[in-house]
């Protein structure tokens, strides 16, 4: 018995040798596994590759931002990049303050940076106006900080983003504090373009945000434009110039019955975001939210190809499984479970498991589950020829000659004599769950948790992506390409493993 097992594990290591050098030569299977080698890694290495989170980070750019690439084609000049005039709007840092240019008309005023108070981290700007008892009204008492940065693009900017948040203490002391952003285009001898101006006259313990969203895209920032339909990122930014964000704090102090008292009022300002959101982003732009593309697409190679593998193997276990046990033990067993696969088999399965999904619930663990579970009856029939006609050969009559039971006959000699099919199954089931997922999908019924290729052609297609070629084809490319290297790999296994195919060399 030693002897036996010692023997059996050298012809073992040559058979394994025999069928490598089958494989590289078959140019089949050496272009199908270079194309899986390839997805594979992007998918193991997607947190690398990708930068960005492909579905909860928004607005990294301006929504359908077209590839930085074609800025370097015919009419690309026209596109723009995103620009942000501040290198840390959260003032995490007291060195965030050196980014400004601090005037003010008053001693009175003083800028500094408070490192305890802060809207999401430890940190802020606090600008202050304090008077003493003795002295008279100060009247108006303006702080102006200003930032500049060049704009170089021939076109606008899609969108533009100026967020600000702001707590005040002791305004009660004062007549009003109030606050004014606004935009300035230093090449020509127009007026700044006022953002914002509100007026504070309450203190707050609470961080406060503007009285309107400071949006390009908000119709009631339009309004100040000319209405809804008014690009007010178009109007600012019409050509390439130096421009100015200003951001100007009015302290008035000439309250009824303050003369004669200590007057201590302070602003805290936090996440000055100010940002131009450009019409041209990376490598395959952006979607309707001004989320990577890129990132979309190799982050979905993940799902994309677990679904496939995982699917793939559940559907091919259960087929051999139903095929074993149909083909072997026949009679009733085999009537149950052929009539039962035939009831499968006539069902749609595209329309059923779009029902199935709807039940359930748009999760990604019974998305594999419904297309294993549906896709094994083919599969099931074949494993069951196949047994028929090894279960009347003379070996498996031997060993039941010598009193081996069903289990140890179906593991050890059919079982082995059907693998051969399993391989070539399990890669061609592989292309079929992928499609099955992207389908899916495509008509809106996926994980809202996860993202995949069908899902980016469903979002070009609902959102009027359709007109961007670098949306559509990269996702649907990746699709062929994947099903085309499992397809190309099940038919050289099925060349190297089928003695009516194999070639000898």
């Amino acid at each position: 018995m030693k002897k036996s097992s010692k023997l059996k594990i050298p012809f073992t290591i040559k058979r394994s040798i025999n069928f490598l050098k089958a494989f590289t030569h078959s140019k089949r299977a050496l272009f199908g596994i270079t194309i899986l080698v390839f997805f594979s890694a992007i998918a193991l290495f997607a947190s690398l590759i990708a930068p960005y989170d492909p579905i909860f980070q928004y607005f990294i750019a301006g929504d359908y931002a077209a590839p930085s690439w074609l800025r370097y084609l015919p009419q690309g000049q026209y596109l723009s990049e995103n620009i942000n005039f501040l290198n840390d709007p959260g003032f995490s840092k007291p060195d965030a303050l050196n980014e400004w240019n601090i005037t003010k008309s008053s001693k009175l005023a003083l800028v500094s940076y408070s490192s305890t108070m802060g809207k999401t981290n430890p940190g802020s700007a606090l600008i202050s106006f304090s008077r003493g008892a003795p002295e008279p009204y100060a009247g108006r008492v303006t702080v102006t900080m200003t930032k500049d940065a060049v704009y170089p693009y021939q076109g606008p900017p899609r969108e533009f983003k100026c967020p600000i948040v702001m707590r005040f203490s002791g305004t009660e002391s004062l007549e009003y504090i109030e606050m004014m952003v606004s935009f300035d285009n230093l090449d020509d001898d127009l007026p700044p373009y006022q953002l914002w101006s509100q007026r504070f006259t309450v203190t707050s313990t609470d961080w406060q945000q503007p009285s309107y969203i400071i949006d390009s895209y908000t119709l009631q920032f339009k309004e100040l434009f000319g209405g809804p339909l008014s690009d007010p990122a178009a109007i600012i930014f019409s050509e390439p110039a130096t421009y100015r964000y200003i951001l100007e704090i009015t302290f008035l102090d000439s309250k009824t019955g303050m003369l004669g008292k200590n007057v201590d009022a302070k602003v805290y300002f936090d996440d000055v975001d100010t940002r131009l959101l450009g019409t041209s982003f990376g490598l395959l732009g952006t979607d309707q939210w001004g989320r990577d593309i890129f990132s979309q697409l190799v982050f979905g190679s993940q799902l994309s190809l677990f679904v496939g593998l995982v699917a793939a193997g559940l559907s091919v276990i259960i087929g051999l499984l139903v095929g074993l046990v149909s083909g072997y033990l026949g009679k009733i067993a085999d009537e149950v479970l052929m009539r039962f696969s035939d009831m499968l088999l006539v069902i749609p399965t595209l329309p059923l498991l779009i029902v199935l999904i709807a039940v359930l619930g748009p999760s990604i663990w019974y998305l594999i589950l419904l297309i294993g579970l549906l896709g094994w009856m083919g599969f099931a029939r074949q494993v069951r020829s196949m047994v028929i006609t090894i279960k009347e050969r003379a070996f498996v009559e031997a060993a039941r000659s010598v009193g081996a039971g069903k289990f140890h006959i179906i593991t050890r000699h059919i079982l082995p004599n059907v693998m051969s099919l399993v391989y070539v199954a399990l890669s061609l089931h592989v292309p079929s769950a992928i499609l099955a997922e992207a389908a899916l999908s495509w008509l809106g019924l996926f994980d809202p948790r996860m993202m995949s290729w069908g899902r980016m052609l469903h979002d070009a297609q609902f959102y009027g992506g359709v007109e961007h070629w670098w949306w559509i084809i990269p996702p649907g490319l990746s699709i062929a390409l994947v099903s085309l290297s499992f397809i190309l790999l099940g038919y050289a296994l099925d060349d190297i493993l089928n003695p009516k195919l194999r070639q000898r060399r």
